[in-house]
C-alpha cells in the first residue's frame, strides 16, 4: 500500500508493484502506509474476544476453507489464512477437494454443520477447468454460502445490501451488520488512517462529502464493492474498466462516456488501483 500526501490529497494502491514511475522511484512526497500497524487492534480485539470465550468454556470459531484446485496462488492464499487464524486463535479447518465437482455438496454440508462459524472458498475453481456451467459455477458457488458463514461478505444477500447501502441484516432492530467484503473494507480503513480522507464529524453516510475518487478494476472482489462502499460514505466514485468508466453518486449510477482515465484521476483526490497484472502502471503526473 502506498500513499501520495501532499495537501488534500491521497493515492492508495494495491499493485504489487510501485506505481510512481518506470524508474520505481517514488513519487514526491510519497508517504508508505504500515497495513500491519493499522490491523493490529483489530486483531488484538478479535483476540481477546476469543480469550473471553475459552474462559467460559467455549471454543474459538472454526473457519473452514475449500479447496478445489492446483493454482498456487489459490493454495498460497490457503496457507496464509492458516497462519493467520492460528496466530489470532481462531481454529482453522482446510478440506482439500479432489474433483470440482463435488464442491458444492462439501459447501452445503459446511453450511449446515453447527460446528462451523465460517466458510471460505479458494476461487477459481470452475475458471480452470471444463464444466457445463463454465466460470458462471464459481458465481453459483459464492452465493450458496450461507450469509451466516460467509466471512468475505460475497453472497448475493451481502452484496445485494451493500449496493442498496443497507448495513444491517436484522432490520428494523439493526443490531447485526453486515459483513462487507474483507479487502475492499480493508482499503476504507487504510484511508481512515489518512490525512484528510474520512471526517468522522459529519454524519454517517457523509464521511467522504465533497471527496472524488477513482478506482482502477472493477472486479466483484475488490473495484466493485470498494466503489460502492465509498459512495455510501458520500464520495464521488469514478469506477475504471478496460471498456468502461461509471461514477457512484448519492446512490446511483451513471455512464461517463466523456471521461477517460487520465481526466477522472486528475480530479481526484484519492486514487485507488487493483489492476491483477504487474505490467500495468499508473503515470504518477495524473496524480493532484
Amino acid at each position: 500500500i502506498k500513499s501520495s500526501l501532499p495537501p488534500q490529497s491521497t493515492t492508495a494502491t494495491m499493485s504489487s508493484e510501485k506505481t510512481a514511475d518506470s524508474t520505481n522511484n517514488w513519487a514526491s512526497g510519497a508517504q508508505k502506509i504500515d497495513a500491519t500497524a493499522i490491523a493490529k487492534p483489530f486483531r488484538e480485539e478479535i483476540r481477546t474476544q476469543i480469550q473471553k470465550l475459552k474462559e467460559v468454556g467455549i471454543e474459538a470459531p472454526l473457519l473452514v476453507g475449500l479447496l478445489a484446485n492446483s493454482d498456487p496462488a489459490a493454495k498460497k492464499y490457503a496457507e496464509w489464512t492458516g497462519r493467520a487464524c492460528k496466530a489470532d486463535g481462531i481454529r482453522y479447518e482446510l478440506r482439500e477437494i479432489d474433483d470440482a465437482i463435488d464442491v458444492e455438496n462439501a459447501l452445503r454440508d459446511a453450511n449446515d454443520d453447527p460446528r462451523v462459524h465460517g466458510i471460505i472458498v479458494y476461487y477459481p475453481i470452475f475458471g480452470q477447468v471444463e464444466s457445463f456451467s463454465g466460470e458462471s459455477q464459481d458465481d453459483y458457488l459464492r452465493d450458496t454460502v450461507s450469509h451466516k458463514c460467509d466471512v468475505e461478505g460475497l453472497c448475493h444477500e451481502y452484496r445485494s445490501n451493500l449496493y442498496r447501502n443497507k448495513r444491517y441484516v436484522d432490520y428494523p432492530t439493526n443490531s447485526k451488520k453486515c459483513v462487507l467484503p474483507c479487502t475492499a473494507l480493508s482499503v476504507v480503513k487504510i484511508l481512515e488512517s489518512c490525512p484528510s480522507c474520512y471526517d468522522k464529524s459529519k454524519p454517517i453516510g457523509r464521511h467522504m462529502e465533497g471527496q472524488t475518487v477513482t478506482i482502477i478494476n472493477r472486479s466483484e472482489i475488490v473495484g466493485r464493492p470498494l466503489a460502492a462502499m465509498l459512495a455510501n460514505d458520500g464520495a464521488d466514485v469514478y469506477s475504471v474498466d478496460i471498456d468502461s468508466i461509471y461514477l457512484f453518486r448519492g446512490g446511483r449510477l451513471y455512464a461517463c462516456d466523456g471521461e477517460t482515465p487520465e481526466s477522472c484521476v486528475r480530479k481526484s483526490s484519492v486514487v485507488v488501483t487493483g489492476v491483477p497484472t504487474k505490467a500495468y502502471r499508473l503515470p504518477s503526473e495524473w496524480i493532484q
